[in-house]
């Protein structure tokens, strides 16, 4: 055989023996691949849709602000309160398994959070028939068959590229009177509440319009319409209680941390029990993750097209059904996990010591302050898109959608993630996450077709999967020694925690006092800024400093540390070389 073919038969070889190592499939790893499938699915079918739901109860942008702004608290100390009691109990799989509980019952319960007194109505009208609703009157009562004149306005058509008109089809008799509205108009109408109650809605049984008598009405066209009800109504309300709506605010508010807490307590255990599984079967965590992505690519997509299929039939979005969908999957998922054997190590480290030790650098501050102004555009995105979607009409699984396409979009890039680091540098890759984060924004601000979000979401490549490994892989390089665990801990903490909260706060506010596209634009304006002013840093400060430590890591020798804030030299021991990206270079 010429040595030519000898080297392509190598390579057969070598690319089989490659396949058969990375592709086979290890028995033992299927459990926790099922159970990150079903966990981020479940949990994911529930956590887009809680501001949309927030709205439904009358809570105010503003209101819902300040919610997101005091999240974080739950964030920070759920994780570690969950890891004491699992330290006491001796039992892991037990404290994930009430964590996991505890959550789903707390976030179930937000469903019944009584919604804020209003003396408005909603009239809803799809194919089969119409609905009258109200957040806090009960559209129902009729102590004397309730007379009701009501003028139709600020309509909406809930589906994809709405037309501006919509039928309406009275029926007197055997024939039906069609006629056509403007979503712009007004229609006035006259009836008599029906003692027919389903759920919280009810109907009108004789509908007076224009002289006429009818006792049906029905929207036929293929987009279920949504019209505010105003008129000479008495508003009875759901509770005879006298309340100003605080009582909603605050009830949502005590359940939704305590929802949080578990959460966020169910977040960090579960990665720890996915690290313990992999390593005890040889499994690699990175393809365990695999399943989690899949998950939430997918079950979200089908949760809000099961919300959007029924509000085809009432005109009505019962997010409720999402919660349930995903609290179904989740409680799967648990009792999977009550069937793991595994052994999760523990750390004796002391938590607050490390962080002071953190702080004294001007490097690893500059690290967090960068972490901490990213975290904030991810979490204002991640608040009131899907409300900015909403007042756009887009249709439910439209949102879930745009966590598919993020996600699916992202796969492949994780798999050249380190190469395009190591050629561009994480400096790079940072500034690169400001700007397009300001592309994104400003993008979001001007579309007026829904769909258009896609072109945008696709800069998540960047602002979340490029960037998260810059900054994962940034750790080791600005973590004393020994504090490498601290530092990542931190970093996920200031991104996802404090990061949301701010970016809720802050865009909560700005959205009540400007408007949405408005929040959008300043938000994007601010972002560029902070990436000018980040870049600016890096080139005069950071561009020197973090080499002297990589370069220092490289030779295996120890090497000089200043201590900022005390002004004395510590001598640090080198950590183990790795690939060096050129954060030199901008």
């Amino acid at each position: 055989m010429s040595q030519s073919g000898a080297t392509e038969s190598r390579g057969v070889r070598n690319w089989r023996q490659w396949a058969k190592d990375e592709l086979s499939l290890n028995k033992a790893l299927l459990p926790i691949k099922l159970i990150l499938f079903l966990y981020s699915g479940g949990t994911s079918s529930i956590l887009p849709y809680l501001n949309l739901h927030m709205q439904q109860l009358g809570i105010t942008l503003k209101e819902i602000a300040v919610i997101s702004a005091f999240l974080p608290l739950a964030n920070i100390f759920g994780p570690p309160i969950a890891g004491l009691f699992a330290d006491k109990t001796g039992n892991y799989r037990l404290a994930v398994f009430l964590s996991l509980v505890l959550c789903l019952a707390f976030h179930i319960a937000l469903l019944f959070v009584p919604p804020r007194l209003g003396s408005q109505l909603t009239l809803a009208c799809g194919a089969e028939g119409h609905a009258l609703s109200s957040r806090a009157c009960d559209p129902c009562a009729r102590p004397n068959d309730t007379e009701l004149s009501l003028v139709l306005e600020n309509c909406k058509l809930k589906c994809d590229s709405p037309p501006p008109e919509f039928a309406v089809c009275l029926r007197g008799g055997p024939e039906p009177s069609c006629r056509t509205f403007s979503v712009s108009g007004k229609i006035t109408i006259n009836g008599t509440v029906s003692s027919l109650q389903d759920g919280d809605t009810c109907s009108l049984t004789e509908i007076a319009h224009e002289g006429d008598l009818f006792q049906e009405m029905t929207c036929p066209s293929e987009c279920p319409v949504e019209c505010q009800a105003t008129g000479s109504f008495e508003c009875h309300p759901k509770d005879d209680s006298k309340d100003d709506g605080s009582a909603t605010f605050w009830i949502y508010f005590a359940l939704r941390m305590i929802a949080t807490f578990f959460m966020a307590s169910l977040f960090t255990m579960m990665d720890a029990l996915t690290l313990a599984v992999a390593k005890k079967h040889g499994g690699d965590y990175g393809k365990q993750r695999f399943f989690f992505i899949v998950g939430l690519a997918t079950i979200p997509l089908l949760a809000g097209s099961i919300v959007d299929w029924r509000k085809a039939s009432t005109g009505f979005a019962d997010y409720g059904v999402a919660f349930y969908v995903g609290a179904a999957l989740t409680l799967v998922a648990g009792l999977l996990v009550m069937r793991l054997r595994f052994q999760v190590e523990e750390t004796q480290e002391n938590i607050l010591r490390n962080v002071m030790k953190l702080v004294t650098r001007m490097e690893v501050n500059v690290h967090f302050v960068m972490v901490l102004l990213l975290g904030t555009n991810w979490g204002f995105i991640e608040s009131f898109l899907f409300l900015y979607l909403d007042t756009l009409g887009a249709p439910t699984y439209l949102m879930g959608l745009t966590l598919t396409v993020g996600s699916l979009v992202g796969l492949p890039v994780m798999f050249v993630a380190d190469t395009v680091i190591d050629k561009l540098g994480r400096a790079a890759v940072f500034a690169l996450s400001f700007f397009s984060y300001s592309v994104r924004l400003i993008g979001y601000s001007y579309i007026r077709d829904p769909w258009l979000v896609f072109i945008f979401e696709a800069f998540e490549i960047i602002t979340y999967q490029l960037m998260w490994v810059a900054a994962m892989t940034s750790c080791p390089v600005l973590a004393p020694k020994g504090l490498l665990a601290t530092m990542t801990a931190l970093t996920g903490t200031i991104h996802f925690s404090l990061g949301r909260g701010l970016g809720s706060l802050v865009g909560g506010y700005l959205i009540a006092a400007m408007s949405f596209p408005a929040a959008f634009r300043t938000f994007s304006a601010a972002t560029f800024v902070c990436g000018v002013i980040y870049v600016v840093v890096h080139y005069f400060y950071l561009r020197k400093k973090i080499p002297q430590r990589e370069e220092a890591e490289e030779r295996g020798e120890p090497h000089e540390e200043i201590n900022l804030m005390q002004g004395r030299q510590e001598t640090a021991a080198s950590r183990p070389a790795a690939r060096r990206p050129k954060d030199s270079q901008i």
